[in-house]
């Protein structure tokens, strides 16, 4: 696993493995064998540095007998936590009761500023140190999923379910280490200050609080507040364009690309929206903004935009039969995944193990970005689309199209587009899909009013289209 960082102000985003220790009751053994304790503390540091240090972890601070570090990967802090464990079980100790450590680990991002860590992802790794008894190493699925498969030779995990521990928004599900020389008495124990997840709704949360929301570029927000005005003209939505010559010069290459096949060169701005529509230059003038605001090097953006291009032309290709308007849902198909762009932006190293998890695992897309990120990229998206101020049509498409029956009056258009998304993905990958998307294909297919003769259409017009699609996106580039 890379360590990548995201400079924000002084502080860096980084992706890593926190372990945290403690000693069970080590006031209680100050107080009452203060010299055995001087003697099997020294014994207990050189023992865990030893260890850390043999799978490459990153001492960052130590408060009292407590250890706080960092691993890049990790695979290698579930052995240094295995390691610390078994070295401990197997000491002779000089105290009249053995040192009982505490281990906990959780993967996801933090702020490292000055030398120490701070956000959501050390906050969770703290709560869950303390609900752990000693002799215990308790990680979350998030540190599970990513090292499950190169377990120490003789451990194995059980699987304690989800827990809900204090401050967090979220239950956090949490897997323990079972080694050689745990008591059975430690095995699957109910944990302090921690409850089984009930019934009980949750606070909706908000990851407005993790990922500062970009904006687009102020031409495009003016320009689309002026088609939100029904008073408004393509003149007037013109001089708003022509302020930008880049966005003015982009939106004229993918209006005279062979995506829309226009007999004859479309050559001012005003002349583009009339033929376009309001609908379409929205969706345009986002698509370019977004490109160029999210633009870095190391992310396959051609290929997220492909999808999302090719997710908007089999939405206006399926929007005739359920009498939908063609205009809205292939904007709706081009933003539904804005979600996924900010993370993979905004936290690109953790995305990449979203994709991990994915290719190594039976998850889908929304179970490993809650497993690494505790939300999805529909509530990322969701977020954007406020921000934006885009049409709640579009919101709702955005936040549901996994999910539409909880969209509301929004079901049927919410369906389009998740339906639209899967004739996309399946058509990039020759027809294949995971058994969830069946499941889900079917309902919508069912929602919709449509049949499979509809989806075996949707994928045809998807292959003879895929050379406007591609002349579309390089228009955007």
């Amino acid at each position: 696993m890379v360590l990548a960082e995201m400079t924000l102000g002084d502080a860096s985003l980084i992706t890593v493995t926190f372990l945290f220790t403690d000693i069970e009751g080590s006031t209680s053994l100050w107080e009452r064998e203060s010299a055995a304790m001087r003697v099997a503390l020294q014994r207990h540091n050189v023992l865990l540095s030893s260890a850390i240090e043999r799978h490459r972890g990153y001492v960052f601070k130590t408060v009292g007998d407590a250890f706080c570090v960092t691993f890049d990967d990790a695979t290698a802090a579930l052995a240094a936590a295995y390691e610390i464990q078994t070295r401990l079980a197997a000491e002779t100790w000089p105290t009249r009761l053995p040192l009982r450590v505490r281990v906990a680990l959780h993967t996801g991002p933090a702020y490292l500023s000055h030398g120490d860590y701070f956000g959501t992802t050390v906050n969770r790794v703290a709560r869950l140190l303390a609900v752990t008894h000693g002799g215990q190493t308790l990680l979350s699925s998030t540190t599970e999923a990513l090292a499950r498969a190169s377990l120490p030779a003789t451990s194995s995990l059980h699987d304690n379910g989800m827990m809900r521990l204090r401050d967090l928004p979220h239950p956090m599900h949490v897997f323990q280490l079972v080694y050689p020389g745990l008591p059975a008495e430690l095995i699957d124990v109910g944990v302090d200050g921690g409850n089984k997840l009930t019934t009980e709704p949750l606070a909706h949360f908000r990851p407005i609080d993790v990922y500062e929301v970009p904006t687009l570029p102020t031409v495009i927000l003016q320009a689309l507040k002026v088609m939100q005005n029904p008073d408004s003209d393509a003149r007037a939505v013109e001089r708003v364009i022509v302020n930008d010559p880049a966005i003015s010069a982009k939106i004229l290459r993918v209006a005279n690309s062979a995506f829309f096949g226009f007999s004859r060169r479309v050559s001012t701005i005003a002349e583009a929206v009339r033929v376009l529509g309001f609908t379409n230059v929205q969706g345009i003038l986002i698509s370019v903004g977004a490109f160029d605001a999210f633009r870095t090097e190391r992310l396959k953006l051609l290929d997220f935009w492909t999808h999302s291009i090719a997710t908007a032309t089999a939405a206006r290709f399926l929007s005739g039969p359920v009498r939908c308007s063609g205009d809205e849902a292939f904007m709706a198909g081009l933003l539904h995944d804005i979600g996924k762009l900010i993370f993979a932006v905004q936290a690109e190293a953790t995305y990449q193990q979203v994709l991990a998890l994915r290719r190594g695992s039976p998850m889908t897309s929304l179970e490993a970005e809650r497993t690494l990120f505790e939300f999805t990229h529909p509530e990322v998206g969701q977020v954007v689309a406020e921000r934006w101020d885009l049409p709640a049509r579009y919101i709702a498409a955005i936040a549901h199209h996994h999910d539409p029956t909880a969209a509301g009056d929004e079901q049927v258009f919410c369906a389009l587009i998740g339906l639209a998304d899967q004739a996309a993905y399946a058509a990039r990958s020759g027809g294949g899909a995971p058994p969830a998307h069946a499941v889900e294909r079917a309902a919508m297919l069912a929602a919709l009013g449509l049949d499979a003769t509809h989806w075996d259409d949707c994928l045809r017009h998807l292959d003879d289209a895929q050379a406007t699609i591609e002349a579309f996106v390089g228009a955007i580039h």
